[in-house]
Parts: C-alpha cells; sequence; structure tokens
C-alpha cells in the first residue's frame, strides 16, 4: 500500500482552515444582527395580535356578561392583563410602550386602563408599541370599542 501523502492528499494547512473560520465569522458578524433584530421584529407583532386579541375578547365580553370590563397597561413593566386575568408581558423586553387614554382611568403612575361597556363603547386609547421613530399603533375607538392596528 502506498501512503496517502504520495497522492498528492496532504490535508488542509493551517493558512487554509484560518481563513474559512475568516469568511464564516464575517458572514455571522453581518447575518447575526438581522436575525436579532428579525426575532424581535417577529415578537413585538405577536404582542400587538395578542393585545388587539385582548381588546376584541374585551369588548365581547362586556357586551355578553353586560358589564364593564377592563384591558390594564403597566407602562413600567411593559405588560397588560384582561379584567383579573394574569399578566401578559409586551415582548421584546426593550420595547417602548406608551398608553393615550382617559385621563379618570389611571390607575397610578404606570398603570392606565382602557373600559369597554355593555353597550359596545369604550373609553378608547391608543397603545403605541417599539421605537419612536416607526411605532405599531392600536387605536381603540370610544364610540364604538373597535380595536384596529393603524398600518
Amino acid at each position: 500500500m502506498q501512503s496517502a501523502s504520495r497522492h498528492g492528499n496532504h490535508g488542509f494547512t493551517l493558512i487554509e482552515l484560518l481563513v474559512v473560520l475568516a469568511v464564516i465569522a464575517m458572514s455571522l458578524a453581518i447575518v447575526g444582527p438581522r436575525i436579532v433584530a428579525s426575532i424581535d421584529s417577529s415578537r413585538l407583532n405577536t404582542s400587538l395580535r395578542s393585545v388587539l386579541t385582548s381588546a376584541r375578547a374585551a369588548r365581547m365580553l362586556a357586551q355578553t356578561e353586560q358589564r364593564e370590563v377592563s384591558l390594564v397597561f403597566d407602562v413600567a413593566d411593559r405588560s397588560y392583563r384582561l379584567d383579573d386575568d394574569r399578566v401578559m408581558p409586551i415582548r421584546p423586553r426593550d420595547t417602548i410602550l406608551k398608553v393615550t387614554a382617559a385621563e379618570s382611568e389611571r390607575l397610578s403612575d404606570s398603570r392606565i386602563a382602557i373600559i369597554f361597556f355593555p353597550d359596545g363603547s369604550a373609553s378608547g386609547g391608543r397603545v403605541q408599541f417599539g421605537p419612536d421613530e416607526r411605532p405599531r399603533v392600536l387605536e381603540i375607538d370610544w364610540l364604538t370599542g373597535f380595536a384596529q392596528v393603524d398600518p
């Protein structure tokens, strides 16, 4: 038998391995932040859809049970809850959350509620998610109680 070195199969040199590792590292440096941004954007959209669903459920619950139903936001904690249900976080954790609603519905410095009434109306409000330059906005109409996301 002849050895592998006589056929020209010497393997990879250290320089070749370092070049391949450098190319992989540069690729990850370029693609990595985009993947993280994509995941954060997906989490924000999921939170927005969840709050929208909760607002619509609050309106329906108020009409069905003929009682006032609260959708409470905690701006400091970046969370919300429907009536006395469990607290739901808004993701990603560094999301900027701004709530504009009736001053009479302010529960504390960081907690504010939007109330849905048995006739289908609401106290109304606006909830902004995300960065100031391109926020996603959920509008809750005071007259109809309908909740929708502004494009």
